[in-house]
């Protein structure tokens, strides 16, 4: 079994990732400080597994439980799906003030051929039995999800970098874009066509000589197939050229209109 181990973050990159972390939290109660790396976890195709890590920088023990789910989009929504195709190893776990726990992402089911499949990772902090409602079972304080995808045999990412490692089919996204106005509100509407995600950043749209930026960080995300929507503001031009950098390309990529 071939599994990649990201090594711990220097101390530059440690208070990233923790904002990362933080930013695809749903808080459910009080705060935490659980820290998770790499946020961007990817199983390639001569992969069995992938290593996530979590690392707890409270002061206090953190029960947590580690959870797969397969990820659609329909309807401009999220859904989440339970699956048996790929496991979390331990499914969970107390992690002590300081300490650090290897969570093994194992592939059970690779995807097709040259295909593609999109998961999430919960990351669940579980309320300690002392403060558990009894009548409410078991709560979660924190919810942390992160991204997962999984490569079938014979494709990989391209990331527009001509890498002599890289063999088979190169995996990307193919994107246009629309404005739409519904109930007095505008959206831009991305849809993608290709076989690879597209995780959008630092996304703007351009008219004349003027530059609107909608997220300087992450917009979010459109899996293969699927079309996904972001409320406009009201100050947005009415067209334009939309550009954004898309997974790990350097280089930003305009977005074509449909």
């Amino acid at each position: 079994m071939t599994m990649t181990r990201s090594p711990p973050p220097t101390p530059t990159r440690l208070r990233w990732l923790l904002l990362a972390s933080w930013l695809t939290a749903q808080t459910c109660g009080a705060a935490s400080s659980i820290l998770i790396w790499p946020i961007n976890p990817l199983i390639e195709a001569d992969q069995k597994a992938v290593a996530l890590w979590l690392e707890n920088r409270g002061a206090a023990p953190v029960d947590l439980q580690i959870r797969v789910l397969a990820w659609q989009q329909t309807g401009f929504e999220d859904q989440l799906i339970p699956q048996k195709q790929v496991v979390g190893s331990p499914p969970m776990t107390t992690l002590q003030p300081g300490k650090r726990q290897l969570v093994r992402l194992v592939n059970l089911q690779s995807p097709p051929p040259g295909a593609s499949q999109s998961y999430r990772v919960l990351v669940d902090e579980v309320l300690p039995p002392s403060e558990r409602p009894p009548q409410l079972g078991v709560q979660f304080q924190m919810r942390y999800s992160v991204p997962l995808f999984v490569l079938g045999n014979g494709a990989y990412l391209d990331d527009g970098i001509d890498d002599a490692s890289h063999k088979g089919q190169g995996l990307a996204p193919q994107l246009r874009y629309r404005i739409e106005a519904q109930n007095g509100q505008r959206f831009l509407l991305i849809q993608n066509r290709g076989p690879a995600h597209a995780r959008l950043s630092q996304v703007s749209l351009h008219h004349g000589a003027n530059t609107f930026s909608l997220a300087q960080g992450l917009l979010g995300y459109v899996l293969p197939g699927a079309e996904m929507r972001w409320q406009l503001p009201p100050a947005a031009p009415e067209q334009g050229r939309l550009q954004a950098r898309i997974n790990e390309w350097q280089e930003l990529q305009d977005i074509p209109r449909q």
